[in-house]
């Protein structure tokens, strides 16, 4: 696709007018279908604040257990065309999807779209506006003398902002990192004032009497050390005495023993309730659970009990006793120690012979999936489960061995490669085994509901077929599949030069190219976020000539085989809103977001580079959180109780966006029309929670997937419901109809050099207009549509909501042809 604002430019004429106009018809409209019971207000849990019988898991439908997966950068579509997918080469996994229910391959992600924010966004049915972190798994916050801090997203999930600088300043921000707002903060009224955590996504669980285990989930369990520990354990702890004996600056043993896993236990659980374990300092056993607390959720949590990390999560799955397995499968080794799928005694990231936590950047499929069994045969009922990618080097044990497929492999691994393969492998058999396994335990489709999604797809930033560049041989295929069986078959090889990222350098691009030396920090990324320094506003002059500047630049990128601009779309405060990664916390406000053509990665540096601007990096290749097709779609799958039988219900691995051709990286998701439902991320968790007859204490920004229901109630079965859903996914969702218009008219605004500089502030006007009308016209949906999914309330104004919703998506689609 060709960049829009690359074409032909206009003033604003009669269609940028048509779309200012129908917002008074939007109004009309909106205020024609009256208020609606189902707004946010009224949804509350019937158990708010208490929980089930002891012992008892209450959900409905036959459901016994959830187990859902959540994978990292793991695809349905392919990559190469030559080579299958990733799904395709888990056929285990996908044959069971697809037998047993319905995988949706028409799904998205929200922006920015990275782990922290798509996880989240899964977790909890909320755009990052209002879950807290909608930017990246990073992000800068504005200090009081107008510096700015980095921040990790990671941290557990009451933590506050968790300043990273090396020395943090003295008016940093100190809010919460998952900063929530009860409605979309950029419009709502008056302002939310961001001193409030997003309300947790075990506690519906909870309440029900069902235990939850966190198995390397994102935020909802210890994520760090400091200051995880001291604020679980308590600063006098045993736990807290061991970190600070520990001289290691990494704290690998800490991480191993208590990070990356937990069980948030139903009231009086046993689980909880009976777990010991010999502390730090100390010779005997004593209670290892501790208050589950979370003082900022809606209808209070009180009187729950969590335990954090491997050491305290183990041994109630059966570590400590030599030689435990289960219906025939080993649970601990002759030492005590929990073992993975294959047998091996999992053991602590970069340590030897210490249990614990693998990490969340190296845990495999045959670790996360033995936790998950080991917790579904020890009473915890509900799993949620994260594993590792297959085009990472994972450094597995048996396959990165001297003459093993993995043995010096580089980190990145291009598709269809021997060591990618060979994961793929190892991740298929691991699958195979985990469904055999819980078959024995009775756990299966018919009494547990299964849910697979992914964060995020990928860019192949390297050789592919139709590139400048391809893989060799040409027409490798890297294997073949056949029924559940993956066969080695031609891997692709990527020879010096051909593989990686390009790493731009942007404090010496704008110097060089631009003469542009305006003071700035930045979130370093694919899709990088510019926080100027002194945070000046978005109309002056500084700013407009600092867009500008980055608007022009430009870089050689071998793969297209031509020298190109770096940008594909850039968005201000009021276009990155509408996108929602602007949250409650106006301190965390990028100054311009750029969507770069995914083969780059950017970066500061030197004002004069010291070298090329732009250079290869080969230890990464796998690029995301940019705005493109193969990126911002990815799949859903669902098998259970109550979850229609369809298969492959969407386009098929060989239909989607790849990273191969010419337009590699450009096309967007607008452009696609794939058959099947269009859904995103924050579907999932209210399709969840309709499936198991729980609900949330707030308001979802998604939409329970009617399409997928065996058995729809009757207000969701009612005609014209589910065309109001799907419009309103092309209204709301961040990559959805009404955002692409809008991005495109903001970057061509934005680029726009007019006298006075009139079109951009027009178009802004014009944004800002749009946006408040989407968030009144979206939340009136919201409200309909949840009162339907969990009251069974009939939507009587399902037609005038639909012609409000389609009326400004073609407002949008005005501007953007206005602009254009």
């Amino acid at each position: 696709m060709q960049h829009p604002h690359g074409q032909r430019r206009r003033r604003l004429g009669l269609r940028a007018t048509a779309a200012v106009g129908g917002l008074a018809l939007v109004s009309g409209l909106f205020l024609a279908a009256g208020a609606t019971a189902g707004l946010a207000s009224t949804a509350r849990t019937a158990s708010s604040g208490d929980g089930a019988g002891l012992g008892d898991c209450h959900l409905a439908n036959g459901v016994k257990h959830i187990v859902q997966i959540g994978f990292d950068n793991v695809h349905f579509f392919r990559d190469n065309p030559n080579v299958p997918s990733d799904l395709q080469m888990l056929p285990n996994l996908l044959n069971f999807v697809e037998d047993n229910g319905t995988f949706l391959s028409n799904n998205h992600t929200p922006l920015i779209a990275h782990t922290g924010d798509d996880l989240l966004t899964t977790a909890t049915g909320l755009y990052g506006d209002r879950h807290g972190d909608g930017v990246a798994n990073s992000y800068q916050t504005y200090n009081a003398d107008g510096s700015t801090d980095p921040a990790t997203v990671f941290t557990y999930w009451n933590d506050a902002i968790d300043d990273t600088a090396k020395t943090a300043n003295a008016g940093h921000d100190t809010n919460p990192n998952l900063v929530y707002s009860p409605a979309p903060p950029a419009t709502a009224k008056p302002p939310v004032k961001p001193d409030t955590v997003a309300p947790a996504p075990w506690v519906p669980y909870t309440r029900a009497g069902c235990n939850v285990g966190e198995i390397a989930t994102v935020n909802q369990e210890l994520e760090n050390p400091t200051p995880d520990i001291a604020d679980a354990f308590g600063a006098n702890s045993p736990e807290v005495a061991q970190l600070n004996a520990d001289p290691d600056s990494f704290k690998d043993s800490e991480t191993a023993d208590y990070i990356g896993l937990a069980v948030h236990c139903a009231k009086g659980s046993a689980f909880c309730a009976n777990a010991e374990a010999v502390k730090f300092g100390q010779t005997t056993p004593s209670h290892t659970a501790v208050p589950d607390v979370l003082p900022d959720e809606p209808g209070g949590y009180t009187g729950f009990q969590a335990l954090f990390g491997h050491k305290y999560v183990a041994p109630q799955l059966g570590a400590g006793t030599p030689g435990v397995s289960h219906d025939g499968y080993q649970v601990t080794n002759a030492a005590g120690n929990l073992v993975d799928l294959n047998g091996n005694q999992i053991n602590g990231a970069f340590l030897t012979n210490h249990p614990g936590f693998p990490g969340y950047g190296s845990i495999n499929a045959s670790q996360a999936l033995a936790y998950a069994a080991d917790e579904l045969e020890s009473g915890v009922q509900v799993t949620n489960i994260y594993m590792s990618d297959l085009h990472g080097n994972e450094f597995i044990s048996g396959l990165d061995g001297p003459g093993e497929p993995c043995f010096h492999a580089p980190d990145a691994l291009g598709s269809g490669s021997a060591c990618y393969v060979a994961q793929a492998e190892y991740y298929n058999q691991a699958f195979g085994t985990f469904f055999q396994r819980l078959a024995k335990d009775g756990i299966t489709a018919k009494n547990t509901l299964f849910v697979v999604s992914s964060d995020e797809g990928d860019h192949e930033a390297g050789a592919n077929v139709g590139r400048a560049v391809q893989p060799s041989p040409a027409g490798c295929d890297g294997a073949t599949v056949s029924g559940d069986a993956v066969t080695p078959d031609v891997a692709c090889t990527y020879p010096a030069g051909t593989f990686g990222e390009l790493d731009g350098n942007l404090t010496g691009l704008l110097a060089t190219q631009a003469g542009n030396t305006t003071p700035f920090s930045l979130e370093s990324d694919t899709a990088p976020e510019f926080y100027l320094t002194g945070d000046p506003g978005p109309d002056t002059p500084v700013v407009r000539t600092f867009e500008h500047a980055v608007a022009g630049l430009t870089a050689a990128n071998p793969y297209a085989g031509t020298t190109q601009k770096i940008d594909n779309y850039l968005a201000d405060p009021t276009e990155e809103a509408i996108l929602h990664f602007v949250d409650a916390d106006p301190a965390r406000t990028p100054t311009l977001a750029m969507f770069a053509k995914p083969d780059y990665f950017l970066t500061t540096g030197t004002a004069d580079c010291g070298g090329p601007c732009v250079t290869q990096n080969t230890g990464f290749a796998w690029d995301h959180g940019d705005y493109a097709a193969e990126i911002d779609t990815n799949f859903a799958g669902y098998a259970g109780p109550g979850v229609r039988h369809l298969g492959l219900d969407g386009p098929a691995a060989n239909m989607g966006a790849t990273s191969s051709g010419a337009n590699s990286g450009q096309i967007e998701v607008y452009q696609d029309h794939f058959p099947g439902p269009w859904v995103d991320e924050t579907d999932i968790r209210p399709t969840i929670l309709y499936l198991t007859g729980l609900r949330d204490d707030y308001q979802s920004d998604g939409r329970v997937i009617t399409q997928i229901l065996s058995r729809p109630n009757r207000a969701l079965s009612a005609p014209g419901v589910t065309a109001l859903g799907e419009c309103y996914k092309q209204l709301n969702s961040s990559v959805g109809d009404f955002g692409a218009y809008t991005l495109n008219a903001d970057t061509s605004a934005l680029d726009s050099t007019s006298s006075g500089d009139q079109e951009y502030l027009r178009t802004d006007q014009a944004l800002r207009g749009l946006e408040v009308a989407r968030d009144r016209v979206a939340g009136q949906i919201k409200g309909e549509l949840e009162a339907a999914e969990f009251r069974d309330q009939s939507v009587p104004n399902a037609g005038a909501l639909t012609l409000a919703c389609n009326v400004l998506i073609g407002g949008a689609r005005a501007l953007a042809g206005a602009t254009g």
